[in-house]
């Protein structure tokens, strides 16, 4: 395991960070994980990423959670897939891996 790796599971496992959830691609069954959750401020739809180009297009106000990939091997996140928190299901809109393949960024949704 990587120093990013290690680093990124331990963020994720701290319970002051990370929150339990369960993702799934439907009708599939739920995978549990753990996610970091933010809400971003001022993203602008497809103005993220290096240069401007392409990257995850995100509103004022939508809720992102961070998943680390190992979590929910071998599916890899897409839009329509589902993530259930606090009892709330939430739909995946956008989904970016990190360069370094470790975890996917989720824009989510209320379903």
């Amino acid at each position: 395991m990587s120093a990013f790796a290690a680093a990124l599971a331990a963020v994720h496992a701290d319970t002051n960070i990370g929150t339990p959830a369960d993702f799934r691609r439907p009708p599939g069954s739920w995978v549990p994980a753990r996610v970091v959750l933010s809400r971003p401020a001022d993203a602008m739809g497809g103005l993220g990423g290096l240069g401007g180009l392409g990257g995850l297009g995100t509103r004022a106000g939508s809720l992102a959670a961070t998943i680390v990939a190992g979590d929910i091997t071998p599916l890899e996140p897409q839009r329509g897939d589902e993530v259930l928190l606090n009892g709330t299901v939430h739909r995946v809109d956008d989904a970016e891996r990190d360069p370094l393949g470790l975890s996917w960024r989720l824009i989510l949704a209320e379903a």
